[in-house]
């Protein structure tokens, strides 16, 4: 749902308020509320208006210099950087899919594509049998959290969850 500029200004300036009052911070006198990523450019960009009003994102300066400063910005805070690149990060995950489902549809017109082969689906036996599932086995035994586990062994999150599922449906196989 896309707001109006005035209308994302406005909760702006709503979440900014709640913020200092929350935290009991008082404006200084011939300050105003400066937003150093601006509000306009946070709009533009379609950031969501409880960044662009985080106290991180927030100074005072001379209500002059505010008014001289206009819509410039000069400076991007590690946290809405940080938001910025997890949308890049989605939309280029979201075109890979895209491409990857287009190639198979394209090899597929061409006979090129034939899915995956019958048999390369590998065995639990097999699975449990790899050294580093057999380390994770051994570490889920004894207790370990998930993130422990990734953090210790290097792996990623996934392999441990599928240990996991697979060690509640082979239960026989865990050794």
């Amino acid at each position: 749902m896309e707001i109006s500029k005035k209308r994302y200004r406005d909760k702006v300036d709503w979440y900014t308020n709640q913020n200092l009052n929350y935290e009991d911070i008082v404006i200084p006198e011939d300050m105003s509320i400066d937003h150093k990523f601006p509000v306009s450019v946070g709009y533009r960009l379609n950031i969501p208006p409880e960044y662009i009003a985080d106290l991180r994102n927030i100074e005072f300066i001379p209500i002059k210099e505010n008014i001289m400063k206009g819509n410039e910005c000069n400076f991007i805070p590690h946290y809405i950087q940080e938001y910025l690149l997890g949308i890049v990060k989605l939309e280029i995950k979201r075109d890979t899919k895209v491409m990857q489902i287009k190639g198979i549809k394209r090899a597929k017109e061409l006979g090129r594509y034939t899915g995956r082969k019958l048999g390369t689906k590998e065995s639990p036996e097999l699975f449990f049998e790899k050294i580093k599932i057999k380390k994770v086995v051994e570490l889920k035994k004894l207790g370990w959290k998930h993130n422990k586990i990734v953090e210790e062994l290097g792996i990623c999150i996934n392999t441990v969850t599928k240990v996991k599922k697979m060690m509640d449906k082979y239960p026989h196989l865990v050794k």
